[in-house]
């Protein structure tokens, strides 16, 4: 085999990988930075609008990210949310950062993490629902009102490719559910690092 050969050869095997991967959407989010005025408990605005990549945030790192229907809401607010902020330095022993997405504005989720003294885990605004959607897991929740939401999971991402999804059963656009929180909270993905170290 010649080096052109040779070089066409690896080439075409490093498409091959790639093409096996299951890799995150590429979207912009709309984040806010320094709203700095407070109106009340936990509303702050006086801030601007910064546009984040998900080539910003996942390139060249190693990423838990869980997803969940809605900031303020009962189980995301009383659960997975502060599970994952308690044993984040657990995490950061096999990643880089630990994300927090939901189908919500960025004023809703900086407000929520402000109001739960969130500091660790990172909130993203999936506004317009099309990070979700692109992962596969954006739902209906008309019993609840909510209109489309994340439906519940959590992922390790290692440099934008999922390696591993750990989706709640029973995902559904017709809300027959109760929500249901069994796989996606961080015992499970702290779990999973343990049992797979040197891979992670």
């Amino acid at each position: 085999m010649s080096n052109e050969e040779a070089k066409k050869f690896w080439r075409d095997m490093e498409k091959l990988e790639k093409s096996n991967k299951k890799m995150i959407p590429n979207v912009t989010f709309r984040m806010r930075h320094n709203d700095h005025i407070l109106l009340g408990n936990a509303c702050r605005v006086g801030g601007v609008w910064k546009d984040v990549t998900t080539a910003e945030l996942f390139n060249h790192k190693k990423i838990v990210l869980f997803a969940l229907p809605g900031a303020f809401t009962s189980t995301c607010s009383y659960k997975q949310l502060p599970q994952y902020e308690s044993r984040y330095e657990q995490l950061k022993k096999f990643v880089d950062a630990v994300y927090c997405v939901s189908v919500n504005d960025a004023f809703v989720m900086n407000a929520w993490f402000r109001d739960l003294n969130i500091r660790k885990v990172q909130a993203i605004g999936d506004g317009e629902g099309t990070f979700t959607a692109g992962m596969g897991m954006l739902v209906s929740k008309p019993r609840q009102g909510f209109g489309l939401r994340s439906w519940r999971y959590s992922a390790y991402i290692d440099n934008g490719e999922i390696k591993v999804m750990f989706v709640e059963p029973g995902k559904n656009n017709r809300s027959e559910d109760n929500d249901p929180f069994h796989v996606s909270g961080v015992e499970t993905m702290l779990k999973y690092f343990e049992d797979n170290q040197e891979k992670a």
